[in-house]
């Protein structure tokens, strides 16, 4: 069963890249609760990794790894008027964010602030149907001078939606922040599952940072760890709603029926077939999605690690990048069974996969 407490704790602490430390903390915490034999650290750029099963010279060795980082923005500036200017932080759509509550954090605490843009009915005709860039686009923070709006805010603070957590029917949840705390709760709670028995696996869980901006935290991985099984897990896109088909989406994916194990670039076959073998012996439900080029996740700095085999499973998710993005739940707590499973069958495994 889902815990839920958990997912919504992760979700609710807001960290756009180089700000995941709200989120690192809570895995922390939870590390420290119900994996209390778990070596933590943290690195010089903000990764957090736990690891188990370290005291064993033969063990297989194995990552799961998960972005902590979300999308969000950036203050860059103020004007004369004292409204705040802000630039992408990640893949999130500017047309998103007119007329919005957004939260900006800075060294005093979070501060509410409103999205503004210049109103429908003063657009001239001929600008009508643009795409909305984030140049088009100000926070509102109250103040009435430059002097008084960098007062309120710093150039560098990022910027979210508000935290924000729903189950909007039974087993279907909604956030702005599921990508890709759904993927850090799979990993973790995995690793809590193996830590009850880890022979014959050294497991560490990694909650990446930057992800969403610069893969500069699984970057960081691929020249200090030395795994020789990678299993990335991020949300991936569901098809399974108005305006997109399988075809754009990398296949038929539905809420409810199952992580994805991607296969084309970056993933080594073997690995995914290992996964696909253990899901059907384990009765986990799965679903195949295909990757001609750029997966778009941690999985793409990650491949390049020496000596490892890495795969990548996805949890589907409608509205990726938004203010409420929606899984399902059965999806979740499914992709952390089939990483269990998958761990304890490579524990037999002494040497890479080869040919």
């Amino acid at each position: 069963m889902i815990d839920l407490e958990f997912l919504c704790q992760l979700c609710l602490a807001s960290g756009t890249s180089g700000h995941e430390l709200a989120v690192q903390r809570v895995v922390a915490e939870r590390l420290r609760a119900h994996v209390p034999a778990a070596r933590i650290e943290l690195d010089t750029l903000g990764n957090l990794m736990a690891t188990i099963g370290a005291d064993q010279p033969d063990a297989v060795r194995i990552l799961l790894a998960a972005h902590a980082d979300q999308i969000g923005a950036i203050v860059t500036g103020a004007d004369e008027r004292g409204f705040v200017q802000i630039g992408a932080a990640g893949f999130i759509d500017a047309e998103l964010l007119p007329g919005r509550f957004v939260v900006v954090h800075t060294s005093a605490g979070p501060r509410d602030a409103v999205v503004g843009r210049l109103p429908n009915d003063f657009i001239r005709e001929q600008d009508r149907g643009k795409v909305v860039q984030f140049e088009d686009l100000w926070l509102d923070v109250g103040a009435e001078s430059r002097e008084a709006a960098l007062a309120a805010v710093q150039i560098g603070d990022p910027v979210t939606f508000g935290p924000h957590f729903s189950e909007i029917s039974p087993g279907r949840y909604a956030s702005p922040a599921l990508d890709n705390r759904a993927g850090v709760y799979a990993a973790f709670r995995a690793l809590e599952s193996l830590a009850e028995d880890c022979e014959g696996i050294c497991v560490t869980a990694a909650a990446t940072v930057g992800e969403e901006t610069s893969f500069l935290g699984a970057r960081r991985l691929t020249r200090e760890l030395h795994p020789q099984f990678i299993i990335v897990v991020d949300v991936m896109w569901a098809s399974d709603h108005p305006s997109i088909t399988p075809q754009r989406a990398g296949g038929d994916v539905r809420l409810g029926r199952g992580p994805t194990v991607c296969r084309g670039a970056g993933a080594n076959e073997d690995l995914g077939a290992l996964i696909r073998d253990e899901a059907a012996k384990e009765g986990v439900p799965v679903q195949a999605r295909a990757a001609a080029g750029e997966t778009l996740t941690d999985a793409d700095e990650l491949a390049a690690t020496p000596d490892a085999a890495t795969a990548l499973i996805g949890i589907p998710l409608r509205y990726m990048h938004t203010a409420a993005e929606v899984v399902s739940g059965d999806d979740v707590e499914n992709s952390v069974r089939l990483l269990t499973a998958v761990a304890r069958r490579l524990a037999q495994r002494q040497r890479p996969l080869e040919m």
